[in-house]
């Protein structure tokens, strides 16, 4: 004979619960479904149409807890896998129940986005990319989003069904092109639960620079130069990495390795410059044409001429010194104030022109030098003549700057890490000033010297030791060209995208503890340990196993709860916070005390109290009785001999018998 409550657990099993098959519309629920956060409080209301029932209660997990008609229960999401369900008892052994749909969730601690092989991206060749998203739960629900820019590359989703804490990793292989050096690639975790979803997690900033075999912007060039003159070749070639440059001339080398050619008065010939890197290489043609001066009785000098104003020429340029972007027009005057001269007129490889009026204008649609020389020359009587030569400043801004680590992996707080910025094709270079910046303030200013005039490829490197308040600053740096006459007239500015610096770092216990705790035997105690550190740390308790001592987690955080502590709790409870630069410890000494009993001297005063009392209300209950034993009556007795009148005796009012 099975025993009476077994037979009920038996009834109960396979008594129908299912309230979409056997009861619908008993039991509701409000919400019917839950979404909150690992640790997490939640209430929910469940309700019984049938007024007519035995009994209901909420089954949670192994437990059960009673209810009553309408009540809002409360617990706690600190199980990954917990269940829920609504049970009523009907009259007739009838049984219903309704299952609480419970998603417990943990949105990530963080997501880092970096390659996985530490070296640029090369152009024709995939590039992969790896997203880490650390402590997320349910992964089933996770949607990694991949952004280039704010274009959406891909989604990638998980294929774990595990409920609990988890990190997951993600890759992408793409192609990157030389038109999106400098992209920035992002990643963004999400859970996604419909509208009950928690905000999206969005990684740092990895910013892509692709290597490409160099390109020159024209293949063959003409340059027109006048007998007798020097001239500087010019070999315009991108590359990444910045390319080395070779000359020749009729099949034999030139001893030049830079990106331009200084030729001493030059003769007709052909010139190839050859652009090189690790990825390829690219040959530019130039021919040099040399033609004869024009201009009447000019002055040997004008072959070399100089920016001057001679003092006895009366010529007036307007505006007298100009700043121009390389490609732009330019528009200058010269006038003079003299009278009786031939003509006048401006001389130069592009623009040239003469008049006899006492005004003429150099006009150039697109400036196509970068070592223009124009001048303006007045002839007098006799062919006397005098010029003024235009003071010109040429410029380019950085076609890209951009910012690269140098050395592999995340810095590490404490030690040294290289950032490099690349400056593409800038001109002039002696003009450039190069500013360094970590979030808005400035760490580091450069100045590049040289006497080239065309544009040219430079870089900076910044040595920092970062600190762990520095994961995630955001550094840059801004190329300013400093033109005008004095430097200070026009800055045009270009600026880098910003390098979000990934900064790992040892872990830091947060807040302050007792290294000795001490408790009352029976009490109960809690330990709590969390820890600031990048990757996020591990935490870990190493204690003595005991039946009463239990470890929770919540996010970051781990607690040991003693209940009941007894003397074999006593002793070291050590937290371990270990990620992969390094470790910290805290110890916390656990002491049990007995509750405080009290001392012989004071039980001997209170037994003497005590005995004193026992006598003071003794001797007090004998004196009460002795007043109740008195009479209350007053009597004086005489002989009868003297009285005896023969008359009986009677009491008087106060109670004396005379």
């Amino acid at each position: 004979m099975l025993p009476l409550r077994m037979l009920g657990l038996l009834v109960l099993l396979f008594s129908p619960c299912d309230a979409d098959s056997g009861c619908p519309d008993v039991l509701s629920l409000e919400p019917p479904e839950v979404w909150a956060e690992y640790g997490e409080s939640v209430t929910v209301n469940c309700s019984s149409a049938e007024n007519d029932y035995h009994e209901m209660y909420w089954r949670v997990g192994d437990r059960e807890f009673p209810v009553e008609n309408s009540v809002l229960w409360s617990f706690n999401l600190t199980d990954w896998k917990v269940t829920a369900e609504c049970i009523v008892k009907l009259n007739g052994s009838r049984n219903c129940s309704k299952d609480l749909s419970i998603t417990v969730y943990n949105n990530p601690e963080s997501v880092i986005v970096f390659p996985t092989k530490h070296e640029a991206a090369v152009e024709g060749r995939e590039y992969e990319l790896q997203c880490d998203v650390v402590d997320v739960a349910p992964v089933q629900h996770l949607t990694v989003t991949w952004y280039r820019g704010n274009e959406t590359i891909r989604k990638d989703y998980s294929t774990n069904e595990t409920k609990r804490l988890v990190s997951e990793s993600f890759t992408l292989a793409a192609n990157f092109s030389r038109g999106t050096n400098g992209i920035q690639v992002t990643c963004e975790a999400q859970l996604d639960f419909g509208q009950h979803g928690p905000p999206p997690v969005i990684s740092n900033i990895h910013t892509v620079f692709v290597h490409y075999a160099p390109e020159l912007k024209n293949k063959m060039e003409d340059v027109n130069v006048y007998e007798g003159d020097d001239v500087t070749l010019y070999c315009e070639a991108e590359g990444n990495p910045a390319p080395a440059f070779h000359w020749s001339l009729d099949g034999v080398n030139l001893m030049t390795s830079t990106n331009y050619l200084n030729i001493t008065r030059a003769t007709s010939a052909i010139y190839n410059c050859t652009a090189t890197n690790k990825l390829g290489s690219t040959t530019k043609q130039i021919h040099v044409h040399v033609m004869k001066i024009n201009i009447m009785g000019a002055p040997a000098a004008i072959t070399t001429p100089e920016p001057s104003t001679p003092t006895s020429c009366p010529l007036v340029l307007t505006p007298a010194h100009i700043v121009v972007r390389f490609g732009d027009p330019v528009s200058v005057n010269c006038s003079t104030s003299a009278t009786g001269f031939s003509q006048m007129g401006w001389e130069a490889t592009s623009g040239a022109t003469w008049s006899t009026d006492n005004v003429t204008t150099w006009k150039v649609e697109k400036v196509k030098e970068w070592v223009a020389k124009p001048l303006c020359y007045l002839n007098g009587k006799d062919n006397q003549q005098c010029y003024v030569m235009l003071d010109i400043n040429v410029y380019q801004t950085p076609d890209n700057v951009s910012v690269s680590a140098l050395d592999q992996g995340p810095m590490v707080a404490g030690k040294e890490y290289r950032l490099q910025c690349d400056i593409s094709n800038v001109a002039p270079v002696q003009k450039l000033k190069l500013r360094w910046y970590r979030g808005n303030e400035t760490v580091h200013t450069e100045m590049f010297n040289g006497t080239e005039k065309t544009p040219v490829n430079v870089f900076s490197t910044l040595r920092v030791t970062p600190e762990r308040d520095h994961d995630g600053a955001l550094f840059r740096c801004e190329a300013e060209l400093h033109l005008g006459q004095n430097g200070s007239e026009l800055h045009p500015t270009v600026t880098s995208p910003p390098y979000a610096a990934v900064v790992h770092y040892a872990p830091v216990f947060n807040g302050s503890y007792s290294k000795e705790v001490n408790v009352i035997m029976g009490d109960n105690v809690t330990f709590d340990c969390s820890a600031d550190g990048h990757p996020p740390p591990e935490i870990k308790w190493t204690y003595d196993s005991e039946a009463n001592v239990t470890v929770a987690t919540r996010g970051g955080q781990k607690s040991i709860t003693v209940t009941g502590a007894t003397s074999t709790n006593a002793g070291a409870y050590v937290c371990n916070a270990d990620n992969t630069v390094g470790v910290a410890t805290r110890t916390v000494t656990l002491v049990v005390k007995d509750r405080p009993k009290q001392s012989a001297a004071g039980v001997g005063v209170i037994w003497w109290l005590l005995i004193i009392l026992v006598v003071i209300l003794i001797v007090i209950v004998i004196v009460i009785f002795v007043q109740r034993g008195k009479k209350k009556g007053q009597y004086a007795f005489v002989s009868a001999k003297e009285h005896d009148s023969g008359i009986p005796m009677i009491p008087q009012s106060n109670g004396v018998k005379v």
